[in-house]
């Protein structure tokens, strides 16, 4: 399975990312900002996402091997698991450091190196944002779809800073300074809950595909199909069974044919299997879909 164009795009989003991290990390120490700086290291833990996302992107391409007969597709769900996990973490981390902040009374930030910080980086985040989403439409990944959010969700963080640094300036230039020193750390309270609906939307199906739940959308389709084919060619009963890894899907469909079942060569069963594959989609590198036949109900059980 080819997927350099996947593996380049997640290659140039790292680096990216990286150089975000850097910046931010940079910025939140010369001006105080712990907001600023929550932003530098949410930014260099999705780099290391990134890069582990990099890594299983090319295992993934990689052909199965004898320890591994299935492919790296289970690798998948578990870095989107990881990335999910740290996500909520920094989310926690980041609400409580909030609080304390407004209990011991606020702090003093230079406003205007992070205000600069804040604008640039909004428009370079949601510019990349949106032609990451623009070149996945092509690609179809999972993984980019998911790596993308990080994108999503530091946008969404610099827009926040942006507007309360704003905000902490008009009321300096009011005479309310005294106010203006607990904008930062009610920024970071802001940004960590505006982080858990992202943190879940990864974690859900990653944990789902971990922990082996059948996908109900794949399983109805599989059923929908295979009761259709048991009254066109007067199967005795079938059973199936789905799986998904990520991108990956496993089907496995067990079909038993009556005693009297008119069965002139083996070619037969290869045209319904045709039929079946047919019917449940176009076939690709990550459908695994395996279909028998039988005339004894106990090899299906």
């Amino acid at each position: 399975m080819s997927n350099r164009g996947e593996q380049a795009l997640l290659k140039q989003s790292t680096i990216l990312m990286f150089a975000v991290a850097i910046a931010g990390i940079v910025t939140g120490f010369v001006s105080g900002s712990q907001s600023i700086l929550f932003d530098g290291f949410f930014s260099l833990i999705a780099t290391f996402i990134k890069v582990l996302m990099l890594i299983t992107a090319k295992l993934i391409a990689k052909e199965s091997n004898h320890r591994f007969q299935f492919g790296f597709w289970h690798l998948e769900p578990m870095v989107l698991l990881i990335e999910g996990s740290f996500l909520l973490l920094i989310a926690i981390y980041a609400f409580l450091n909030g609080v304390f902040g407004i209990i011991n009374g606020g702090r003093e930030i230079e406003l205007g190196l992070v205000i600069i910080y804040a604008g640039v980086f909004t428009v370079v985040e949601f510019a990349y944002f949106f032609y990451v989403r623009r070149r996945n439409r092509k690609l179809k990944s999972s993984l980019i779809q998911f790596d993308n959010i990080s994108w999503l969700v530091d946008a969404m963080l610099s827009v926040g800073l942006l507007i309360s640094f704003l905000a902490a300036l008009l009321l300096k230039s009011q005479g309310y300074g005294q106010w203006a020193a607990y904008v930062d750390p009610l920024i970071l309270i802001v940004l960590a809950l505006t982080m858990l609906p992202p943190a879940f939307k990864i974690l859900r199906p990653a944990l789902r595909d971990v922990l082996g739940i059948a996908p109900d959308t794949l399983d109805d389709q599989v059923r929908q199909v295979m009761d259709a084919a048991k009254v066109e060619h007067g199967f005795d009963d079938y059973v199936s069974y789905v799986q998904k890894h990520g991108r990956a899907r496993f089907i496995e469909i067990h079909v038993v044919l009556p005693a009297d079942y008119a069965l002139s060569n083996v070619g037969q069963l290869d045209a319904l299997r045709e039929e079946i594959s047919a019917k449940l989609g176009t076939p690709d590198a990550a459908r695994w879909l395996t279909i028998s036949f039988t005339g004894d109900k106990k090899w299906i059980a």
